[in-house]
């Protein structure tokens, strides 16, 4: 796998030279003779899988499959790095930072600063209380209603069908609503505590039969469960996300994980930039994460516990996806074969510059991210 700062360097790199006529272009805001000139079809938020490009068939599919995937990844770039910011701010400042601290209206470097000084006030707090913090895997879930609707457009043969969600998922990365008993796993988070009497991956609210590491049960939990909640029983009923197995009514089907390519045979490059629309478009669940330290410190752990989850998600799953989504997206826009239309060829420029934009507030959200969770014990 490519490291992180290599793959940041080549979608840059992409970018920039995909904007290199930017300077040639008109200013597109309705001030210059020449803005007849300007893209009209590419709109980050609309649905552009069946715009017509002016292109032939499989190629003008296979474009507008590309352009929806870097609008949707522009969107998510763009919304994961105000939403960081948002939490740093707020968890500084109620860990005792002056809210005037920081007055930059630029995005990154707003995020930057509040995240770098929430990393600070984390780091006081660890210290002076003797803090320690875990977490449990963030998750995020495919939707296989985005993913159908883009790979239509992908496939040549109309009867095609790609297979139902849960034929396309990995069994261990499946987990449905479950009227009847779960004989997997039952999936709580941060914000959604399950009732649980066995193993529980995460915080126990109730009585804990075993070692008590904080809110942490290393062993049988009799309550609630902020984690993943395992039961030997035949008739376990799960009030959250069954994992693993369900004996009655299944419904509302989510994959943890990728979704198999469809049985049809299909363009690879458009399969890539499904896979990146999907991925920015999925449905993450912050983990659960415990805080423990000394009792005087209530306020501030209190603190932490509110705004960690949503900062871990970002840091270990969601800008991950993000990441990975660019590279599909990169790679397909650099497979497109043949002469553009003037349409089409217009609509590089501001598609190249979003990515670029994507790009960078991928790179300062990992990093300011990063900062926070370095200060983690």
């Amino acid at each position: 796998m490519k490291s992180s700062s290599l793959r940041y360097a080549q979608l840059s790199l992409a970018a920039g030279l995909l904007a290199a006529p930017m300077a040639l272009m008109p200013a597109c805001d309705g001030s210059n003779p020449l803005d007849t000139l300007c893209c009209s079809s590419f709109k980050p938020g609309t649905n552009m899988l069946n715009v017509d490009w002016g292109l032939e068939g499989e190629v003008n599919a296979q474009f507008g499959v590309t352009m929806q995937a870097v609008g949707d990844l522009s969107g998510a770039a763009t919304a994961m790095l105000t939403d960081l910011g948002t939490l740093c701010r707020n968890m500084a400042v109620e860990l005792g930072e002056d809210p005037k601290s920081v007055t930059t209206t630029d995005p990154q470097e707003l995020t930057t600063q509040w995240c770098s000084k929430a990393a600070a006030k984390v780091a006081e707090v660890s210290a002076a209380g003797n803090i320690t913090v875990s977490f449990q895997p963030a998750q995020c879930s495919f939707s296989a209603e985005v993913q159908a609707s883009c790979e239509g457009s992908c496939q040549v043969d109309a009867s095609c069908d790609p297979g139902s969600i849960e034929v396309r998922c990995d069994p261990g990365e499946l987990s449905v609503k479950c009227e009847g008993s779960c004989s997997g796993s039952c999936e709580g988070s941060a914000t959604v505590a399950v009732n649980c009497s066995g193993t529980c991956s995460g915080e126990c609210e109730g009585t804990c039969s075993g070692t008590q590491n904080g809110s942490q049960c290393d062993g049988t939990c009799e309550g609630k469960c902020r984690g993943s909640c395992s039961v030997d029983a035949p008739d376990f009923q799960c009030d959250g996300e069954c994992k693993g197995g369900c004996e009655g009514t299944a419904t509302a089907p989510k994959c943890t994980g990728k979704l198999e390519p469809p049985t049809c045979e299909g363009n690879v490059d458009c399969q890539a930039s499904c896979d990146a629309s999907a991925s920015a478009k999925a449905e993450c669940t912050p983990p659960a994460v415990s805080v423990v330290g000394a009792a005087e410190f209530g306020l501030q752990i209190a603190v932490l516990k509110k705004y960690l989850p949503e900062i871990v998600l970002i840091a270990e799953k969601r800008a991950q996806l993000l990441l990975e989504a660019a590279d599909g997206v990169v790679s397909a826009a650099a497979n497109i074969e043949g002469d553009l239309s003037a349409e089409a060829a217009l609509c590089i420029v501001p598609a190249a510059l979003a990515i670029g934009d994507a790009a960078s507030n991928l790179t300062v959200s990992v990093s300011a991210s990063g900062s926070v969770m370095s200060e983690l014990q």
